[in-house]
């Protein structure tokens, strides 16, 4: 008898990637950050063209190549820049459930991250199975979950780590609940 073929049609994608070095260019970005954020810090959202400032060229010219090829994988082409922006998650801050409309693709580098710390979730673009295959439970939601047939992806952030995924694809950042820095960079792509 001959074996199954499994093909994935629908998969949600995500591309990964780590810096080398990553501690050593944060702690010369910590001070940049800082006097961008200026008297205001308290908030966790700065807006903030991080794809135009060469003091960040490093981290701009990674991300950028790693999403290019993340397009070309897609067969989407070429890449431009759409916006960017950084987040400095302060104790008891969320950023809700969101996507970026107007966008292709997203990638969120994170400066200053912590595995401790709260993590970034991405929701799969799959409305809820509600038949409950896996026979989930409250006390073991987790129960039977694979790459196939989970409900959202939980990363944990940790300095140099990039991750990129479709912008449509909603996300958030739960409550944080510990001191730890924690800064990340957003950037959107669209395709030429």
């Amino acid at each position: 008898m001959k074996q199954m073929k499994v093909t994935h049609w629908f998969p949600t994608v995500l591309g990964e990637a780590q810096m080398e070095n990553a501690d050593e260019l944060s702690k010369k970005l910590i001070p940049v950050i800082n006097k961008i954020k200026g008297k205001d810090k308290e908030k966790n959202f700065y807006y903030y063209q991080i794809h135009k400032d060469k003091k960040f060229k490093k981290i701009n010219d990674f991300v950028f190549k790693h999403v290019s090829d993340f397009s070309k994988m897609h067969s989407y082409g070429e890449i431009k820049y759409h916006d960017s922006w950084f987040n400095d998650y302060q104790i008891n801050t969320v950023n809700s459930p969101h996507s970026h409309d107007g966008s292709v693709f997203t990638a969120v580098y994170f400066l200053v991250g912590h595995i401790e710390d709260t993590s970034l979730v991405i929701h799969s673009p799959k409305p809820a199975d509600m038949m409950n295959p896996r026979k989930s439970t409250p006390d073991n939601p987790h129960r039977n979950m694979n790459h196939l047939n989970a409900e959202s992806i939980v990363i944990k952030p940790y300095s140099g780590y990039l991750c990129i995924f479709r912008s449509y694809l909603w996300h958030e950042v739960p409550l944080k609940t510990n001191n730890l820095p924690r800064i990340s960079i957003a950037y959107t792509f669209n395709v030429r």
